[in-house]
């Protein structure tokens, strides 16, 4: 296992996107002071877990992105990426090369990525952990710890030596299954309690579970009781609907006779409705016909005036041609002359006079006709 490429974007000096490219023969970055050498292995540890800004050499860990230049405006992010090769499997990743990035922004929000899967913090220290790498590996010592190292108490020194004989991840196993253990006779312990409170009220529950019993009993019984008064209920409810069905059946043969009785006086009030328009219509007729037999009689009348005055004006002047024979015989012929025409034009008068008052009559009794047929004809409309 070793480490093949590194690339820095947005960290401390590292404005733009560098790539370290690593093999097996490189053993030393050397340079002039300024050069960002440090920053390299802040990186290291940086992307590895560090969570502690001074060991970054910062105040806060915003602190390792890029704060820009005279030039240049700040980043908005810091990003370090690692590639490791894992040929040997050193590593717990089923892969020849495992990539570990981190990401900051200013925004406090933070990113851990294995293999450009999201992951957590806790998941890059256990897959380190035990390999000299991580946050509290001997593989990166900076600078003053040397001097830690040698001056720290006995306890941090075992702890850098199990870390280098890989024994710190099973340590970490073993601390994490004290702690699950230790929960767990915790949780027995919280299970005792609950065992001897429970204990104490045995007795009471014993007495409830005994009224529990006889409840059940009782709603058993109870249970029958409404299975057989329902049973009855569903008898009754069976007979019932059997004589409703029988009314419906029989009240559904009297519909049908209503319904035909209705059909029929619907037909006769079609008829009698038909028949009502035809007499309306011969009443309409028989009162037209009697109101021109009116008006012929009228006419008949008022011609029967006329001819009756023609007739005194021929009386009148009879008299006038009697008063003139009276008073000379001069042209008495030429006077019997005019007396027979008039006599004549009286007969045809009298005639036609004759004739009118037939014709009045003949439509008296044609106009009663028609009286006595409206008559009738409105006793069958009533």
């Amino acid at each position: 296992m070793f480490f093949k490429t590194m690339e820095i974007q947005g960290f401390k000096s590292f404005a733009d996107k560098t790539v370290l490219n690593f093999d097996k023969k490189m053993t030393a970055i050397v340079g002039s002071n300024g050069n960002g050498k440090s920053n390299i292995s802040d990186a290291l540890r940086w992307v590895m877990g560090e969570q502690g800004a001074k060991t970054l050499r910062g105040d806060k860990m915003e602190d390792v992105i890029f704060h820009g230049t005279v030039s240049r405006k700040p980043m908005g992010y810091a990003r370090v990426a690692l590639i490791i090769d894992n040929t040997d499997r050193a590593l717990n990743v089923d892969s020849d090369e495992v990539t570990v990035t981190r990401k900051l922004y200013r925004t406090g929000d933070s990113e851990y990525l294995i293999n450009e899967q999201k992951c957590r913090l806790k998941d890059i220290h256990e897959l380190l952990m035990g390999t000299g790498l991580g946050r509290d590996g001997y593989s990166v010592i900076g600078q003053g710890r040397v001097s830690e190292i040698i001056n720290s108490k006995v306890n941090q020194r075992r702890e850098l030596f199990e870390e280098a004989a890989g024994v710190s991840r099973f340590l970490h196993k073993k601390q994490e299954a004290e702690r699950d253990l230790e929960r767990a006779n915790d949780n027995i312990m919280r299970l005792k309690d609950i065992e001897s409170e429970l204990a104490r009220r045995v007795p009471v529950l014993e007495k409830q579970s005994e009224k529990a019993r006889q409840a059940l009993v009782l709603t058993e019984k109870e249970r029958a009781l409404d299975i057989g008064i329902s049973v009855w209920d569903l008898r009754k409810t069976g007979a019932e609907l059997i004589e409703t069905d029988n009314s419906i059946l029989a009240n559904q043969g009297q519909c049908e006779h209503f319904e035909r009785e209705i059909s029929q006086l619907e037909r006769e009030n079609e008829s009698a409705a038909e028949k009502k328009m035809l007499l309306t219509a011969r009443q309409e007729e028989l009162r037209r016909q009697s109101d021109m037999a009116k008006d012929g009689l009228a006419a008949a009348d008022r011609e029967k005036a006329v001819l009756e005055n023609e007739i005194m004006h021929c009386y009148e002047k009879i008299r006038q041609l009697k008063d003139r024979i009276k008073d000379g015989e001069k042209g008495a012929d030429n006077l019997k002359a005019q007396i027979a025409e008039l006599k004549l034009e009286a007969a045809e008068k009298r005639g036609q006079l004759s004739e009118n008052e037939e014709k009045a009559k003949a439509l008296g009794a044609s106009l009663s006709e028609m009286t006595e047929e409206g008559d009738r004809s409105d006793s069958e409309f009533k």
